[in-house]
């Protein structure tokens, strides 16, 4: 019953109407034998496909609660929310595959689904569709480089199916069919959908990392939730009835029935190169790895794969604010576009690169998992982690985050305003202590532009400290008298450069600025002008503002119309500044 097949091509009897009744029984009786034999042993795709939860890193964990509550204290609430969401991990899909010389089974699903993972949560769907089977802390193992592939160890006690893998190209047409889990109510739901191959060889200029590979153009169904999940052909000569033909990794949302997947061969490849190279923290394969990396420092983007999530640990959202500033406009759209963790790493590689630019940077010896290099003439040391089956930085001695901007010139200096209230007293006067007690009250708004360079709008009441200087002809010197006009108004504007430097969490920014204004005395407005000079120490209250304490003088003049002398209106300013 195995092969039965009827052909009437080649029949040249006539047959009369008994044995017809009876050839008729004997087709239909074996061609329901044949499908009841194959659909008795189709696969219930329940059991070899299965939900992804992701957990992420504890280091990835904290470094994203503290860029909420940053967002969230800057009153960007929807952000904060979605960074709190994200710390939760996502829900995708997976599918059983066997290596065929091991029997070990593996789950295989996109890299993006557990690119901030060590370990996973896979679970499968019971044969009551309700209940779950669920395996916990189950390893990433294995990831791609350039591919959006990886592969989590199941236990040897996972109880499931496998899919085959079918290596060879099809064609435009063929019949494809996507088994995946979304996300309904709250709870994974199964999704079987058909369709056909649409295009099965896609290239796009848009996928760098896939210039040289041709995609699988689908309109089988996929939604939210089906990434890593399997693209099928089916067909009696697969043990089970369907084999995976592509890895579903991209939906066209604004084009119908439009999805991409990656061709299931390379599911094959990256199985093999696991088994065949068992990475471990052994002193060869570590001094090749460093050698591998001291290579890399000449680009950023061939750093990022060193780049360990534990390394995160150190890094804190003021940290990566200063990279991601000093970073050019082309490499911010490529963090901005990516994962948020992601972008952490792309903005430290770029910062370790920029740190290294110029540096003859050697390996010496190995140590454990401590790695002996020389940067420069000094003598330095990386330690190293086993991550998702490769061998990644956790730390560099010449590269600390927490202390890698010190004395270092802040780009992008706080936000763009800032409101300060200060007092004003009488300096380089001669008047008595009674003048200089009196005090003018100053409001101050300043707008920051590229960082170095402030305009400042100043609002001024209260005692003028003022100095009159006077020729006396009879003894041919100048005579100075101090005095204060009380209830006087001046509004001043100044522009000039500012150079914002931190010392560890401290922020010092000493300023030169140039003056004009004018003061409303009781009698006449007179102009001012003059120049304005002082320090700002600065400290972070919620990653993006600052409060600052100042310090500055004010040396003035202005001519006194009214009686032909020039007077001199200097003055010490102490004032409380927040940035905003």
């Amino acid at each position: 019953m195995e092969r039965v097949f009827v052909s009437v091509e080649n029949v040249h009897f006539i047959i009369n109407p008994m044995k017809k009744v009876l050839l008729f029984f004997f087709i239909v009786t074996s061609f329901s034998i044949r499908t009841t034999y194959v659909r008795g042993q189709e696969v219930d795709l329940r059991t070899a496909v299965a939900v992804v939860h992701s957990n992420h890193y504890e280091s990835s964990i904290k470094f994203l609660k503290d860029f909420s509550n940053m967002f969230r204290k800057d009153g960007y609430k929807n952000a904060a929310k979605w960074l709190e969401k994200y710390t939760e991990g996502v829900m995708a899909t997976g599918f059983v595959y066997q290596d065929s010389l091991t029997k070990q089974l593996f789950i295989v699903t996109n890299y993006n689904v557990v690119a901030f993972s060590e370990h996973v949560t896979v679970d499968f769907l019971g044969s009551d569709n309700k209940t779950m089977v669920k395996y916990e802390h189950c390893p990433v193992v294995a990831i791609h480089d350039k591919i959006d592939l990886a592969i989590i160890a199941l236990p040897d006690s996972a109880q499931c199916s496998s899919l085959p893998i079918f290596q060879q190209e099809i064609k435009d047409g063929r019949e494809v069919f996507t088994s995946s889990y979304l996300d309904l109510l709250g709870q994974p739901s199964f999704l079987f959908g058909k369709g056909i191959v649409s295009n099965f060889r896609f290239y796009s200029k848009s996928f760098a990392d896939y210039k040289d590979i041709p995609l699988i153009q689908h309109t089988a169904q996929v939604d939210v939730g089906s990434a890593g999940s399997p693209l099928m052909i089916k067909s009696e000569e697969f043990e089970g009835g369907y084999a995976v033909v592509g890895v579903n990794t991209w939906k066209a949302w604004t084009r119908e029935n439009t999805n991409l997947a990656i061709p299931a061969k390379y599911v094959v490849s990256l199985v093999n190169e696991y088994r065949n190279a068992k990475v471990e923290l052994s002193d060869d394969q570590l001094l090749a790895r460093a050698n591998q990396f001291v290579n890399a420092l000449d680009d950023y983007k061939k750093i990022v794969p060193f780049i360990s999530y534990e390394y995160l640990s150190e890094v804190t959202p003021g940290d990566f604010k200063d990279w991601y500033n000093a970073c050019p406009k082309d490499i911010k759209t490529i963090i901005k576009e990516s994962e948020p963790l992601e972008g952490v790493r792309i903005a430290l590689a770029y910062a370790i690169h920029i740190e290294a630019l110029g540096k003859i940077v050697k390996v010496t010896d190995v140590d454990n998992d401590i790695v002996n290099m020389v940067y420069g003439n000094k003598s330095v040391t990386s330690q190293w982690v086993k991550e998702q089956g490769q061998l990644r930085v956790k730390r560099l001695s010449f590269f600390k985050p927490k202390t890698a901007s010190k004395g270092f010139i802040i780009k992008d200096f706080a936000s763009k305003g800032s409101v300060a209230f200060g007092v004003s007293n009488a300096i380089f006067s001669t008047s008595t202590s009674s003048l200089k007690s009196k005090l003018m009250y100053n409001l101050t708004l300043s707008v920051t532009l590229k960082t170095f360079v402030s305009f400042d709008f100043i609002f001024k009441y209260g005692s003028l400290p003022l100095t009159r200087v006077h020729h006396n002809f009879t003894t041919n010197t100048n005579d100075t008298m101090a005095f204060h006009v009380d209830n006087g108004f001046e509004y001043d504007f100044s522009v000039g450069f500012q150079l914002p430097v931190r010392v560890g969490l401290i922020s010092f920014v000493p300023y030169v600025k140039p003056i004009v204004g004018i003061n409303f005395k009781p009698e006449i407005p007179l102009l001012i002008y003059g120049v304005r000079s002082g320090l700002e120490t600065g400290f972070p209250f919620n990653y993006r503002n600052y409060l600052l304490l100042g310090v500055g003088c004010q040396l003035c003049g202005f001519k006194d119309e009214e009686r032909g002398k020039i007077l001199k209106l200097n003055s010490l300013d102490v004032y409380l500044k927040m940035t905003f």
